[in-house]
């Protein structure tokens, strides 16, 4: 009969009773962040989460006054500009802002962007940036992708059943770091 050195019982003993380590909840107020690889970061403003009930969270999304004030595409933006792209905010709010662990997507879109070059005095929809979020042990991280903003500028051309939520696997196209200034977006 084999026997198993004591250490590696003890190991495999801790391993199998220790819990893994959980995300954090999300309560509270949460710094909102845009970084890249070179070491450059935002802060944008912040989340301010509560619990909802049932399972869910409740979440307000609260922008730095240092973002300025554009009037772009016939509508007021606010932006952040940096020496080679400018990032304008275009939350989109189609149902109650809460959230669950499994379902991320009205944070996602009250943190959509339309980027820009940053004398720009035009915003293309085929130049939005959507993050998608995942958990993390600390509070929520997103990549960027790019978005056709279109569905929610036109959203007559939408068929009405994705009206609340056009986007979808297919309509995202993972970024190109190099052609986005700030595509980390983390809640911490």
């Amino acid at each position: 009969m084999a026997s198993f050195p004591v250490r590696a019982c003890v190991a495999l003993a801790l391993a199998v009773t220790l819990p893994s380590a959980a995300a954090a909840p999300l309560v509270g107020t949460r710094t909102l962040v845009l970084s890249n690889a070179a070491g450059e970061r935002e802060v944008l403003g912040t989340v301010d989460f509560r619990d909802a009930g049932d399972g869910r969270t409740a979440f307000e999304v609260q922008m730095d006054t240092r973002l300025g004030e554009h009037f772009l595409a016939m509508r007021p933006f606010r932006c952040l500009t940096g020496a080679r792209q400018r990032l304008c905010w275009y939350p989109v709010r189609v149902e109650p802002a809460s959230i669950r662990d499994d379902d991320l997507a009205p944070l996602e879109y009250a943190l959509m962007f339309m980027k820009s070059a940053p004398g720009a005095l035009h915003l293309d929809p085929v130049d939005g940036v959507y993050y998608r979020l995942e958990r993390t042990a600390d509070g929520l991280r997103g990549q960027a992708f790019d978005l056709d903003m279109d569905p929610f500028i036109n959203p007559a051309g939408v068929p009405p059943e994705r009206r609340a939520r056009p986007v979808g696997a297919a309509q995202l196209e993972v970024a190109d770091p190099a052609s986005h200034w700030l595509p980390v977006l983390t809640i911490e």
